[in-house]
């Protein structure tokens, strides 16, 4: 990517222009971690580089951004530019072009953002990001609250590269936080919960926290600030985990929520229905075992695979082996043993299924199939019946005569 990515700052440079790397691929690059995503700044206008590159998406034509396609790669390319008044703590309300890269990089968010790299890797470094990068120290560019009130969501940003690089914040920078942390308010809360996914599933997220909790960035959503208060003790344990839902679930149970708090949580921050929907579940369950600290214990996995199904099941215990994770050698049943024991792991493993069950009664199709089936899987399961398709037809013709002839059960209705 890196090579492609040569070939534009070099077409640009042999037609008369300036270019170069700039931001976090440059940082990356210096703190030799992978780069994902590689940003190109020029003295060249978008009528320019449109001309340059007919290969290209005019992305963002109003803040000067093309994006180039090459080879295969797509590259931001950005004229070097000055940014008007931010009304909404957000965005400028316009952007100047400029012709020197200095300016450019004058108006970014951090020392270490602040950077750019010839292809022939001379660093332009007005703000002495490599020192700070070689020092590990997050550092606002120039006036810190001015950074913040220009755009908010450098506040948590701030704590999120510390969280991903293992970085202190420097002094100045901790103070301004704390001091515009309010304004956090004025960004979407989609915005925030990709942060805070970013900070939670980083390589340091004990940094992160730590910084959370001292400057209060999230002291306008109050659930979450609570959330990077109390938390802290099991922080060391989302290293033990893969999945970036079962993390928020360590930290909700680690921050003594409940199950109704995580949910209004979930909603605020405009998680998907899934995570929302798994995130309440586990911490239903989680209320209802009441689990301690590394102390395991004995789960009823039929029941629960039954009632829930097997995809719940396998999320609870990745979350309470995480939770238990020094006594696992003490574990005394697993998931796995337990679906190892089962004759019919599934409903959709019966010998039998609904349309069967339909022919063996002439009342309307109902919820009454589907608990002839389930009472069906249960017997299957605790061994009194075998999954053969005539025995389970018996069984299911003296289930179904037997509850009509109670009429104010579930069936008769």
């Amino acid at each position: 990517m890196k090579e492609e990515a040569k070939k534009v700052l070099k077409k640009l440079e042999e037609h008369g222009y300036e270019a170069y790397f700039v931001g976090g691929c440059v940082r990356d690059w210096l703190l030799h971690r992978p780069v994902h995503d590689i940003d190109i700044c020029t003295n060249a206008h978008p009528g320019d580089i449109m001309k340059l590159f007919p290969d290209h998406i005019p992305t963002g034509l109003q803040h000067g951004t093309v994006t180039v396609k090459q080879d295969g790669y797509l590259f931001e390319v950005t004229t070097f530019r000055t940014e008007g008044v931010y009304e909404d703590f957000r965005r400028p309300s316009e952007v100047t072009y400029v012709n020197e890269v200095v300016e450019d990089l004058a108006r970014r968010d951090f020392t270490i953002n602040a950077m750019a790299m010839k292809y022939n890797k001379e660093l332009i470094d007005p703000f002495f990001g490599l020192e700070d990068v070689n020092d590990h120290v997050i550092r606002a560019v120039g006036d810190a609250n001015r950074r913040f009130q220009e755009d908010a969501l450098r506040l948590i940003r701030g704590v999120r590269f510390a969280s991903q690089l293992g970085f202190q914040i420097e002094d100045e920078t901790r103070k301004a936080m704390r001091d515009n942390a309010p304004l956090l308010i004025h960004i979407a809360v989609e915005r925030v919960r990709e942060e805070c996914n970013k900070l939670i599933d980083s390589r340091h997220p004990d940094k992160g926290f730590q910084f959370a909790k001292q400057t209060k960035i999230f002291q306008s959503i109050p659930l979450l600030q609570q959330l990077f208060d109390q938390s802290t003790m099991h922080l060391w344990r989302l290293q033990t985990v893969e999945s970036v839902i079962h993390k928020w679930v360590v930290l909700l149970f680690a921050a003594d929520f409940s199950w109704e708090q995580s949910r209004e949580l979930c909603r605020y921050l405009k998680m998907s229905r899934k995570e929302e929907e798994t995130i309440t579940f586990l911490m239903q369950q989680l209320m209802l075992l009441q689990p301690l600290w590394d102390q395991c214990q004995s789960i009823d996995w039929t029941r629960l695979i039954m009632k829930h199904g097997l995809e719940r099941c396998y999320d609870l215990e990745k979350v309470l082996d995480v939770l238990w994770w020094n006594d696992l050698s003490n574990k005394k049943n697993t998931l796995q043993a337990t679906l190892d024991k089962m004759a019919v792991k599934t409903l959709k493993e019966l010998a039998v299924d609904g349309s069967e069950i339909r022919k063996l009664s002439d009342q309307k199709q109902g919820p009454w199939i589907q608990k002839t089936l389930e009472y069906l899987w249960e017997r299957t399961v605790t061994g009194e019946l075998a999954n053969v398709s005539e025995a389970l037809l018996i069984a299911a013709k003296d289930f179904i005569h037997g509850e009509m002839e109670h009429p104010a059960n579930e069936m008769k209705k």
